[in-house]
């Protein structure tokens, strides 16, 4: 029988893309054996050793595949991370509970070799929780170059920091990541931070091209424990080279709910950054702060169609460079920016007003709805407004839903008549990730 090139590479696939099921006795020696395209199933069980993956790579066509299931559990050891990733790539990590138990180790960590990196690397709809022994062990942390990771639909529940993405020094970048549909709570420092990038990293494979770091679709939750290193915000996101490769990047943040800091702000960011269609509750101080961080300056800031509710103020940039980009429109909130950004283009009002415009602002978590009673229009509408309007992403709103008007203020579309809004709860996720 004469085989064409297409079946023959349905074959080798075929071959290659096999599952190897585990327990935790034989588990780390199937590791070992992992190559592209399989896939290694664990069964339920306590794995108390952690996990490895060393020299391990899949490729874009055939990744790496390690799957748990209810019931799979690792718990942490002393002395080692629980699942530590050193020159690693194109490896899916799925549906693991990782327990810290308390201990001096963090959940997931990409490190060792610096001078190569790990890279596509997806880590999606696993639980972290109890990595908080103090505020630098973190849930998911990268300490060696690392790009084009996705890290989505997870839970990470106490830690002392949820996500370190970067070197606290500015070297070993975090390039071009997708953070998305993950619940973050509970956590001694950040929620989340990015750190400043001093250079892109010269090892084989880094990208030189411009890279958007996305963040949506998040819950971002702290408590009233402080942590023992100081206060932080929810969500930190820092700049990126100076020039050369990496000077253009950018993030955007949109879609995520950042839900009470008692003494810190919710956002804080520099480099180029658009914060859009975000729901921001419960803040004893600014909810966006834009300012220099390790020296790295706001770049660029574009702040609209956010919802501010029970916040001290929206927001305040300092540090802006003159001739900058900077948006400011469409948001709603229950009181005034620090400065004047563009006032006028939002819709600012008093917490007896917001109560009558929004569906139930301050109701308790479970009830609160933050969706427009009717359409709240600019008008005019805004010139910056037109750099917008070739991007679809921006004509969809907190709830991944398309606005009829990008002129319409506020996270959410208004609520069609007579239907009725879906209140926000802490704990879920807005969105069902529709605008993917």
């Amino acid at each position: 029988m004469k085989l064409t090139f297409l079946s023959i590479l349905f074959l080798a696939t075929a071959v290659t893309a096999q599952t190897m099921t585990a327990t935790p006795k034989d588990y780390e020696r199937k590791i070992r054996r992992l190559k592209p395209g399989m896939t290694l199933h664990l069964q339920p069980g306590t794995y108390e050793n952690g996990m490895r993956l060393v020299g391990l790579h899949g490729n874009p066509a055939l990744p790496l595949r390690i799957e748990g299931e209810k019931g799979v559990l690792f718990l942490a050891r002393k002395g080692r991370n629980t699942i530590q990733l050193t020159d690693a790539s194109y490896i899916e990590i799925s549906s693991l509970t990782l327990d810290g138990r308390g201990l001096d180790v963090d959940g997931i960590k990409a490190g060792g070799n610096t001078k190569k990196g790990v890279h596509h690397i997806t880590i999606e709809d696993c639980v972290i929780r109890g990595y908080g022994s103090w505020q630098f062990n973190v849930g998911i942390s990268t300490k060696v170059p690392a790009w084009d990771w996705i890290i989505r639909r997870n839970i990470i529940d106490a830690a002392g920091t949820g996500l370190y993405l970067g070197n606290s020094d500015g070297t070993q970048a975090f390039v071009g990541g997708l953070i998305e549909g993950n619940v973050v709570k509970n956590c001694l420092g950040y929620d989340m931070q990015i750190k400043h990038q001093i250079r892109r990293d010269r090892v084989p494979g880094m990208p030189k091209d411009r890279r958007v770091t996305t963040i949506r679709y998040n819950v971002f939750l702290k408590n009233d424990v402080q942590g023992d290193k100081g206060d932080r915000p929810n969500l930190l996101v820092s700049g990126p080279p100076d020039d050369g490769p990496g000077s253009e990047d950018r993030y955007e943040i949109y879609g995520n709910l950042f839900a009470h800091n008692p003494r810190e702000v919710l956002l804080q960011g520099a480099g180029r950054l658009r914060i859009h269609d975000n729901v921001f509750v419960d803040c004893a101080d600014l909810a966006i702060r834009i300012r220099p961080h390790h020296e790295k300056r706001p770049l660029a800031v574009a702040i609209f169609h956010n919802t501010f509710v029970d916040v001290k103020a929206p927001w305040a940039v300092v540090g802006l460079a003159a001739k900058a980009e900077r948006l400011f429109f469409g948001n709603i909130g229950d009181s005034r920016p620090a400065g004047d950004q563009n006032i006028r283009l939002n819709v600012w009002k008093n917490k007896t007003t917001v109560r009558s415009i929004l569906a139930a602002p301050y109701a308790p978590w479970g009830k609160k709805d933050v969706h427009p009673r009717r359409p709240l229009y600019l008008t005019p509408p805004p010139a910056g407004m037109k750099l917008l309007r070739s991007d679809p992403l921006y004509a969809l709103d907190f709830a991944g839903q398309r606005r009829e008007k990008l002129e319409e203020c506020g996270a959410l579309r208004a609520l069609p008549r007579g239907s009725k809004g879906i209140p926000l709860d802490r704990e879920h996720p807005r969105s069902a990730l529709k605008a993917r």
